[in-house]
């Protein structure tokens, strides 16, 4: 077999191989006239190959994660939520391990973890007060005493928990498509950039835990159109396994975001954040931030 056969060959092995992942787009390059020298033909056939198969391993990984969203969505819609009986609250226990930043004796900067929990209690009865316990831990720069807030709708700092009222939740579509479309048009010039905007307003809605179902699943198909998102297998804080969707923003030093789903139920279970690199003080692969989330009806809430 000639030269040219060969590699007429392989291309066509790439293109049966690459059409079998399922929305995976797909761009294989033309082939080009053979040049004269051959080492300009090897630094060719080398550049080409990195730049295909560095794009193809993220766009895999994209429609990897698009993929897993969607499974996540429908089995979200499956699942029914825990609904709180009369005089019974559902309880969100949140367990957290935060980066924290502190001035030492000599006035120099250091990095250290605070390990907190915030329970949030929220009644059956919408006339009743929502109720927040939070041990700040023992490794807050400033020392805190465990706190409890009793407050109408859930507004304990002077705006709702889930950052947005039910109704605000409730005039928001349900359609992934047109989820995106409202975060996407909606872009002020927060975050690092319009997709890392996008993904925090999404998973900042998601990680309250007071989310229905439905809407919990339309946000899921949304975050499955946001570029570069991906998906792995991570254990939350507590050590509990679930899928992590998760985002590296490459104009925030490598700094990846992800929210970790029980695929059982679509229920957001916990957090992590981590550097991709070193940078402002913090080592590469050094988790900064690492949550755990669960869900239960309890009968009473703390005075």
């Amino acid at each position: 077999m000639n030269t040219s056969q060969f590699q007429s060959d392989r291309r066509e092995a790439l293109r049966r191989q690459l059409v079998e992942l399922p929305g995976l787009a797909v761009v294989v390059p033309p082939a080009r006239p053979r040049p004269t020298r051959r080492i300009l033909l090897t630094a060719a056939a080398a550049l080409v190959g990195a730049l295909v198969v560095g794009q193809i391993s993220v766009t895999a990984q994209s429609a990897h994660a698009a993929g897993v969203l969607r499974a996540v969505a429908d089995q979200s819609m499956t699942f029914v939520d825990p609904v709180p009986g009369p005089g019974q609250y559902l309880l969100v226990h949140t367990h957290a391990n935060w980066s924290v930043t502190g001035i030492d004796e000599a006035g120099n900067m250091n990095h250290g973890m605070n390990a907190q929990t915030i329970d949030v209690y929220r009644p059956a009865n919408p006339d009743d007060d929502w109720v927040l316990r939070r041990d700040w831990g023992d490794g807050h720069p400033v020392p805190m005493e465990i706190e409890v807030i009793r407050a109408k709708d859930g507004h304990f700092y002077g705006g709702p928990w889930t950052l947005m009222s039910d109704d605000e939740l409730a005039a928001l579509p349900r359609d992934g498509q047109a989820l995106y479309d409202h975060f996407n048009s909606s872009y002020q010039g927060g975050s690092a950039s319009r997709d890392e905007n996008n993904f925090v307003r999404i998973t900042d809605i998601l990680r309250m835990g007071l989310i229905p179902a439905d809407l919990r699943a339309g946000l899921y198909q949304a975050l499955a159109l946001i570029p570069g998102v991906t998906a792995s297998e991570q254990a939350n804080f507590d050590g509990k396994v679930g899928v992590a969707i998760g985002r590296t923003e490459p104009l925030r030093a490598g700094q990846r975001a992800e929210m970790i789903i029980d695929p059982a139920n679509g229920l957001v279970i916990g957090e992590r954040t981590i550097m991709t690199y070193a940078a402002f003080g913090f080592g590469s692969n050094e988790v900064t931030g690492h949550t755990a989330i669960d869900y239960r009806i309890v009968d009473s809430a703390p005075q």
